[in-house]
């Protein structure tokens, strides 16, 4: 092994420092990879923030608001990150939302009031490390819930751009773009996310979507969208809205 090699920070060296972080070498490649530890200062460096990363990952999976999701799915088979079932279970998060009493807007209410009031991101996907095809996904959802906006929309285009009929990357970079401040590119995204009349998110990219409208005052645009959903959260916020 040549010690003077550049060690490349590409997906194959990603996904073998993922299979070591998670014990899935055998005998010879786990002596390989540790010869490799000791000779390249680069590739340990790699590794190092590779195992920040993971505990990171493993952070925001012990929230409390993914508690419930962890012990329904202890003894299922593993799920695609993509997986119909526990995308409507992600995005029912939502209906938790705290909203401010309807009582509090009865006086001076206004736009801002609203949307500082009902303005939360959604908690986002569960993330689960490994070596997979979503490895970017997972890198911007880790930066999502870091509340790493820009990060996470920087690594999310991408994979939209080749695949623009994905309804999770079209809703998540419409309420990072909120969260981010830019309601106009958030709109963008929500009134696509809006048009998936079968996506698990439906619901909560017509909340957002709402909430977008009205930071850019939009406030009957914001209403019309809202007038035919019967969630909980979108109720309340219509209710908000019409006393503009």
């Amino acid at each position: 092994m040549d010690p003077n090699k550049e060690i490349e920070n590409n997906q194959e060296t990603q996904e073998l420092i993922d299979a070591y972080l998670l014990g899935k070498l055998d005998a010879t490649a786990l002596t390989d990879f540790n010869e490799r530890l000791s000779i390249f200062p680069k590739f340990r460096a790699m590794v190092e923030e590779q195992r920040l990363l993971f505990k990171s990952v493993e952070e925001y999976n012990l929230k409390s608001s993914l508690d419930e999701y962890h012990s329904e799915i202890k003894d299922e088979p593993e799920k695609k990150w993509l997986s119909p079932g526990w995308l409507a279970l992600a995005a029912s998060f939502i209906v938790l939302i705290g909203i401010a009493s309807w009582a509090i807007f009865n006086n001076g209410n206004s736009p801002q009031k609203v949307f500082a009031a009902n303005f939360k991101p959604d908690p986002g996907l569960p993330t689960s490390m490994g070596t997979s095809s979503e490895y970017e996904f997972y890198y911007g959802m880790v930066n999502y819930k870091r509340k790493e906006y820009a990060e996470a929309i920087s690594r999310w285009e991408p994979i939209y751009g080749a695949n623009p009929e994905n309804d999770t990357l079209v809703y998540f970079l419409g309420v990072a773009n909120l969260a981010n401040g830019n309601a106009r590119q958030a709109e963008k995204y929500l009134k696509m996310a809006n048009e998936k009349t079968e996506s698990a998110f439906y619901e909560d990219a017509k909340y957002y979507l709402a909430l977008s409208l009205l930071k850019e005052h939009k406030i009957e645009e914001a209403i019309e969208t809202l007038s035919n959903s019967s969630s909980p959260a979108n109720t309340s916020l219509l209710k908000q809205l019409k006393d503009l």
